[in-house]
């Protein structure tokens, strides 16, 4: 197999998870087929450069991660606001999903999916992967790092602080998120 034929293998492979990861940093679905589609491109770009010495779901997260952030850049609309720490909250995982649930339930679930979800976009860029990534995709802290270029006790430290901060954000809705 050639090395066309074996990204277009891995176009289809992985073309749901980095669509998925792109829509949940940006929240907005027309921008994150953008950002899926860019990331494919620049992958393809540099595919005869990639030695597999990470894996490919790393690789392609990283490039996602990367270009959301220039979106972000280009658009000039990162959030940088202080936070006060130490709130508990649900983990954004504790919604339930809206399979088996009454229409009065979904439609429930569907407001406190956008609650959490403008309180996520609210956040700056890094806090917002790290939790996408670990919270909400299920990475492991190692894969994390990868994604990130990082080490792994800086993800766990940034993880910390970016939960603090998105529960403070959610902080005025805890309520609504309760019910």
């Amino acid at each position: 197999m050639d090395r066309k034929e074996e990204f277009v293998g891995i176009v289809n492979r992985e073309m749901n998870s980095v669509f998925n990861l792109a829509y949940r940093l940006c929240g907005n679905y027309h921008q994150a087929k953008d950002i899926t589609q860019e990331t494919f491109l620049r992958a393809y770009q540099s595919f005869d450069r990639f030695e597999g010495r990470s894996k490919i779901f790393t690789y392609l997260y990283r490039i996602t991660c990367n270009v959301w952030k220039n979106t972000l850049r280009k658009k000039k609309i990162q959030n940088f606001t202080s936070y006060t720490a130490g709130l508990n909250t649900r983990k954004i995982e504790d919604i339930p999903a809206a399979e088996n649930m009454f229409p009065d339930e979904r439609t429930q679930n569907d407001a406190k999916n956008r609650i959490v979800q403008k309180c996520l976009d609210s956040l700056p860029a890094g806090d917002r992967a790290i939790i996408v990534l670990r919270d909400m995709e299920g990475r492991s802290y190692e894969e994390i790092a990868g994604i990130l270029n990082c080490r792994t006790g800086t993800v766990k430290s940034r993880l910390a602080r970016a939960r603090q901060k998105l529960a403070e954000k959610i902080l005025p809705f805890r309520e609504d998120l309760n019910q």
